[in-house]
């Protein structure tokens, strides 16, 4: 017989061994970062200006964007609100201080900014949307709101009056949705684009008065609310309901001299100056008043005329000059003041040269325009009708416009006007988007 077969012994199972090494998402990282380092590494020894262009962009997109997510409010106001003429003691206590500081043209007023003026101080204040306020002595306001709405671009601008007298206008709202409004007491006025009013308020003696010059303004207190027009008023008093309305007598037209003009002569002092307007129907006498600062303070002259529309005054300073003149009615009232114009009084010394006049840097923040420049120490500089009134002792100067009326291209006209009477004039185009 054959044998059975043997049965195989049993045999150790078979192992396996596998080794791995883990890599994380950091690391994978890491090595992409450091990749794309030396990638841009050597694109920078190819090409350093592309790459140094390139990364300055990128910087700007970032740091924008945190703005407007951080401190967009913050960063708009301080484009927005600008010093642009001050005369005398006007200071200032930031929303996030206790201190009281003196104001000056490089300060940026952002929401919840207190502005005081003294007995002798009177300020300009100018924002972006076009707002302009011009705190008459002993006046003090609070920025409620200025700023821009980063997408649809509209502007808003808030600000309460808690004493004192301000004039304000604002600009031609562009964007829909853009505001313009000021409360006092217990009011609110709503101004349109390209109005002009005047307000005051005196707690103390219980006297609560907004006048309208220009456009439409909506006044609401309470359940009350009126459209205004022009050379019209409201009225109210503490402890009693409603708004009183009247229509108020307007100011007249001042006819010469004419805005801007430059009258020449031998001896300033003793030459005469006529100064006319037109009449009011309803004036029975004018009130003129002539000051040396654009703010309109300290009347060199101020003379009631009865029976006349016209004025001749001399005994003028070489110097510039401002005038207003206001109507009187049969009772007393009077009207708000006209424009002003501007009297600039040079003595002829004969000399045909040119004015010294250097524009060094032109910066656009929003729709206002910030120029920076130098003229001779003791010039006169006109930038778009407006004087400049920074100009350091060594002649440089720095001035925030008015908002530009439009977007695309407009120009900025800089005039500088030495003692002599030289003159200069330098035009810039800078484009609004």
């Amino acid at each position: 017989m054959g044998m059975p077969p043997r049965q195989p012994a049993n045999e150790p199972p078979h192992t396996y061994e596998v080794e791995w090494t883990t890599i994380t998402y950091r690391t994978i990282a890491f090595y992409a970062f450091l990749g794309l380092v030396v990638v841009g590494f050597i694109i920078y020894l190819i090409a350093p200006n592309y790459v140094t262009q390139k990364l300055k962009q990128g910087l700007a997109v970032i740091s924008g964007r945190v703005g407007q997510n951080l401190a967009t409010d913050t960063a708009a106001s301080r484009r927005e609100a600008h010093f642009v003429n001050l005369d005398g003691t006007v200071r200032i206590k930031k929303a996030r201080s206790l201190q009281w500081i003196n104001a000056d043209y490089g300060t940026s007023l952002e929401k919840g900014d207190f502005v005081q003026t003294a007995s002798d101080g009177v300020a300009r204040i100018i924002f972006a949307d076009g707002t302009n306020y011009v705190l008459k002595p002993d006046s003090l306001i609070i920025v409620e709101e200025s700023r821009e709405d980063p997408v649809t671009k509209a502007t808003k601008v808030a600000v309460q009056v808690n004493s004192g007298a301000v004039d304000l206008s604002t600009g031609r709202f562009e964007i829909p949705g853009s505001s313009s409004q000021v409360s006092f007491a217990d009011a609110v006025a709503n101004l349109a684009g390209e109005s002009r009013a005047a307000l005051r308020n005196d707690p103390d003696k219980n006297i609560h008065e907004f006048t309208v010059n220009q456009g439409e303004v909506d006044v609401t207190r309470g359940s009350t609310s009126v459209r205004l027009g022009q050379y019209d008023q409201v009225t109210f008093r503490a402890g009693q309901a409603g708004l009183v309305r009247l229509k108020v007598i307007a100011p007249p037209r001042l006819v010469s001299p004419q805005n801007m003009e430059l009258k020449l002569a031998k001896d300033p002092k003793s030459a005469t100056i006529n100064f006319a307007w037109t009449p009011v129907a309803a004036a029975v006498s004018y009130h003129l008043m002539v000051s040396p600062t654009v703010m309109l303070s300290n009347f060199i002259v101020d003379r009631k005329v009865v029976g006349r529309t016209s004025y001749e005054a001399s005994g003028l300073d070489e110097g510039t000059y401002y005038w207003i003149v206001t109507s009187i009615d049969a009772k007393g009232v009077e009207s708000q003041p006209s424009d002003a114009n501007r009297l600039n009084l040079v003595q002829d010394v004969g000399t045909g040269t040119q004015a010294y006049l250097e524009v060094t840097n032109i910066i656009q923040h929003g729709k206002v325009v910030e120029v920076q420049g130098k003229t001779e120490p003791g010039s006169t500089v006109i930038i778009n009708n407006e004087q400049v009134f920074s100009i350091a002792p060594d002649g440089t100067f720095r001035h925030f416009t008015s908002p530009l009326p439009k977007s695309g291209v407009n120009q900025i006209t800089i005039t500088a006007q030495d003692r002599r009477g030289n003159s200069k004039t330098i035009r810039k185009t800078v484009v609004i988007e």
